[in-house]
């Protein structure tokens, strides 16, 4: 299985989709910012912490981000389906669970954790360079980008079950794009049409509505007028994106599970 994962890894930093990809996602960020401070007119060394999760550029940030985690989860589950490789892996002695928990591990290595890694690397560097900043609470921000992993949990499953389930990289990202598409509009639908806040039930929302704050007030300090938001954690917002994302996530492998075990191959 350690020699599986370390094919696939070999294979994924030498694929130019995925570098291309991740230099995308590295500048990204850096683009919103400007482009962000040129509309509002901001200077980028005020842009702390603090002022870019108030601003709503991570949410932003990510859904640009989920492209990459369609990219990764497809590429690293069924980028090979199409040719042989599977059958040497067979000859090798390597049973089809084995083979399967290697994929799915490689797929999370990639399509989860390397994404939230990006998706949070500018908090990092943003705060070692200006501080945190004033508009929200640190400790709250951190937990809110902690808690993100989840849902990006439950998205990289998906894409991973739908290319497995396409055998194929490319349609499996395109179906990952399709349904992120119809998401988009049925939620902005329902909630304009008839009002209602959806978050849990999908990977998409869930994630927005831990990487957005939602409230804020104006307070005055040391002279100054500044927006304070209202980044709360509560404990429901805790446990339903939790469990919520790992029921959906364990569901969705399971069906790739069942459908690795069952197709043969090509």
């Amino acid at each position: 299985m350690y020699n599986i994962i370390k094919s696939l890894n070999y294979g994924a930093r030498r694929d130019t989709v995925n570098i291309i990809a991740i230099i995308t996602m590295l500048v990204m960020p850096a683009c919103v910012m400007y482009l962000s401070g040129f509309l509002t007119g901001t200077s980028l060394d005020e842009m702390t912490p603090s002022a870019y999760f108030a601003s709503q550029q991570l949410g932003t940030v990510f859904v640009f981000m989920s492209f990459g985690i369609m990219i990764f989860a497809s590429k690293l589950v069924a980028g090979d389906a199409g040719d042989k490789t599977i059958n040497y892996e067979f000859m090798a002695g390597h049973s089809r669970t084995k083979i399967f928990a290697a994929r799915i591990t490689t797929g999370y290595l990639w399509g989860a954790l390397l994404i939230f890694v990006l998706t949070m690397l500018p908090m990092g560097y943003l705060d070692l360079l200006y501080g945190w900043g004033p508009e929200t609470n640190k400790t709250e921000v951190l937990i809110r980008c902690a808690l993100a992993i989840f849902p990006i949990i439950r998205l990289c499953s998906f894409n991973m079950m739908l290319a497995s389930v396409a055998r194929s990289a490319g349609k499996g990202i395109a179906l990952g794009y399709a349904v992120m598409m119809v998401v988009a509009m049925v939620t902005s639908i329902i909630q304009d049409m008839l009002s209602i806040d959806i978050v849990y039930p999908t990977a998409f929302t869930n994630a927005a509505f831990l990487l957005v704050s939602q409230n804020a007030r104006y307070v005055v300090q040391d002279g100054k007028t500044i927006s304070i938001y209202d980044t709360t954690v509560t404990p429901e917002m805790v446990w339903k994106t939790i469990a919520v994302s790992l029921i959906f996530s364990a569901i969705y492998l399971t069906i790739t599970y069942i459908n690795f075990k069952k197709t043969d191959r090509d």
